[in-house]
């Protein structure tokens, strides 16, 4: 992954792009009921090494979106090349500096939190690297998490 976050204009308007590709793909994802299932509860549950396996899964997932994403872009509508390249650049830099075993005892403080046990796994991840990004909108993302996830 990158290692330093492009500070050029657009770069939310390319993150919000690839947000909205993602939370499309789980919308349509037959395991989304499951992934309700999986919070705080069931994060608990699982040793370090099992929590390292999901967020690997997670990331995993995200790079398949992005090349079933990029193929469909570059062989439908060549003139999205370069934003395609640039989502995956820029989603790259967001998660820069988060290895998979930062992020597990990041989201091991998260669930410690009893306000955020029932916020889904990969909800969490996000709140997660926001917070380790400094975004100044986290505290409002998490705050609706909670009240969709009471």
């Amino acid at each position: 992954m990158a290692q330093r976050r492009s500070d050029r204009p657009g770069r939310y308007t390319a993150m919000a792009l690839f947000v909205a590709a993602v939370l499309c793909f789980l919308a349509l994802d037959p395991a989304q009921g499951q992934a309700a299932k999986r919070a705080g509860a069931y994060w608990a549950s699982l040793s370090r090494e099992q929590k390292t396996d999901l967020v690997l899964g997670i990331f995993d997932g995200f790079n398949l979106n992005e090349n079933i994403l990029g193929i469909t872009l570059k062989n439908e509508y060549t003139i999205c090349t370069d934003i395609m390249e640039s989502i995956m650049r820029q989603s790259d830099a967001f998660f820069a500096g988060m290895p998979a075993g930062k992020i597990v005892t990041a989201l091991d403080a998260f669930y410690a939190n009893k306000k955020n046990r029932n916020i889904p796994v990969s909800w969490g991840l996000w709140v997660v690297v926001r917070e380790n990004r400094k975004d100044p909108t986290v505290g409002e993302f998490l705050g609706e998490l909670r009240n969709v996830y009471p």
